[in-house]
This record gives C-alpha cells, sequence and structure tokens, in this order.
C-alpha cells in the first residue's frame, strides 16, 4: 500500500512539474510576445512621428538650368535643415590653373585649392533653413559657373525632441541639359549622428571621435577640403544655391 502511495506521490509531483513547466514556457513565450509586439508598436510610432526628408535634382521648369528639390513627404515638420553641397569637377575635365582663372574672382585665385587624390575638386556653400513643413518642398537653384561631373549634398535636420538626422546623396551628371542622378544615398533611411558644422569659406575639421564616421561621410569631408566656397567665384548670385520660397508638394 505504502508503495502504491509513493509511486501516487511521484506521479502527481511529475504531473504538477510538468504544467508548472509547461505554464512558465507559455508565460516567457507571451511575455516575448508581448515585447515584440511592444517595440513593433514603438516603431511605427516613431516613424509617424519622424520628417521623411529626401533631396532631388531636376531641370529647372523654365529651362535655365537646374535646382536641388528638397522634398517632406512625412507627416510631421523638420527643423534646422542644413545642407551642405559641393559641386564636384575633374582636374581631366578641367585643370585647376584654368578653372582658377576662369571662374576665380581675380582677388581669390591665390587661394590653395588642390585636387583630392582621385583628381576632385569642387566649389562648395551652406544653406540654412529654420522649417520646413510636411508635405512642402524647398527648391534651390543650383547656379554654377560651369556644369559639375557630380553634386554632393550632405543632408542634415531635427526632428522635435532635437535629434539630429543625416544623409549624404551623390548626383552625377547623365546629360549636358541638367540632367542629374542619385547615384548614392547614404544611409537610405536618415540615421542618426551629432550635428557636424560646416561653413562654406572653412576648412571641416574633425575631432578623435569622428574616426567612426560613415565612409560616405568621410568622403564629403574629404572633398569638402579640396573644394572652393561659391563666394569667392565670379557668380553674380551669392553662393552656390539662392532658396526659392517653401512650395506644396
Amino acid at each position: 500500500m505504502e508503495a502504491y502511495l509513493i509511486i501516487a506521490g511521484l506521479i502527481f509531483i511529475a504531473v504538477l512539474g510538468l504544467q508548472t513547466w509547461f505554464f512558465y514556457q507559455l508565460l516567457q513565450e507571451t511575455r516575448q510576445e508581448s515585447r515584440l509586439y511592444r517595440g513593433a508598436i514603438e516603431r511605427q510610432l516613431r516613424l509617424a512621428s519622424l520628417p521623411h526628408i529626401y533631396c532631388d535634382i531636376q531641370p529647372s521648369l523654365d529651362a535655365q538650368g537646374t535646382h536641388l528639390g528638397v522634398y517632406n513627404i512625412g507627416s510631421t515638420p523638420a527643423y534646422d535643415l542644413h545642407l551642405d553641397l559641393i559641386a564636384a569637377y575633374t582636374v581631366e575635365a578641367l585643370d585647376l590653373a584654368s578653372f582658377m582663372r576662369t571662374f576665380v574672382q581675380p582677388r581669390f585665385r591665390k587661394y590653395p585649392l588642390q585636387a583630392d587624390k582621385v583628381g576632385y575638386y569642387g566649389i562648395r556653400n551652406s544653406h540654412r533653413q529654420p522649417f520646413l513643413a510636411h508635405q512642402k518642398r524647398l527648391e534651390i537653384p543650383l547656379q554654377l559657373p560651369a556644369n559639375p561631373v557630380d553634386v554632393y549634398v550632405l543632408l542634415q535636420y531635427r526632428e522635435i525632441s532635437g535629434n539630429n538626422y543625416h544623409q549624404v546623396y551623390c548626383f552625377s551628371e547623365v546629360n549636358d541639359r541638367g540632367g542629374y542622378r542619385a547615384n548614392l544615398v547614404d544611409p537610405l533611411r536618415a540615421d542618426l549622428i551629432e550635428r557636424l558644422h560646416f561653413y562654406d569659406t572653412d576648412d571641416a575639421k574633425t575631432s578623435p571621435q569622428d574616426k567612426n564616421l560613415p565612409f560616405p561621410l568621410k568622403a564629403f569631408i574629404d572633398l569638402w577640403n579640396h573644394s572652393i566656397s561659391a563666394k569667392y567665384t565670379v557668380l553674380e548670385a551669392e553662393g552656390l544655391s539662392t532658396p526659392l520660397i517653401v512650395q506644396n508638394l
């Protein structure tokens, strides 16, 4: 009789342990699903609360040059937009001596402009816009002394909490009528970064922590330091670009 009671007790303990393990696993799975669901909701809310900005270069409607369009296709505004632009040339297509003699004001022709290690140099400028509402676009005419081989753009902007996002664009010339096509957008989705400050009359200074910057951003900084300010060129307009009014998409 005692043997039966012992066996029955052991069976009861085994069943109880199995049930406890089963409910524990079920609880863990429920918690995991809850975390995944909560994470998905948080990501959706974060994406919904962010501006969605992209850039493109298009010929002007009046066929007078090209313009850079900055589009906010999201549902929230972007703040403190900072656009740094480089119109890039090559020494193979336009040597530095000819460029300085033809397109740079005489008093600035001793500027120590040099090409980078692959033969690129450029004209640089910065543009700032305090606010770009959702479903709006900003058009910036590109007023250049000669058609560049590439146009590089570093876009930075903040969302309402103050976080700074960035993207690097490279637009390459596809025809001589102002046609350019983006062949690089990095990162594909704007990513967080500490605000980088560029001034078109000064070379960019990097700090030790900048060693971890993405390669396209490092390449942009390098080309910036092998460029000359648009203020030093013979352009009648002030700078590389003059913003138009913000318009609806």
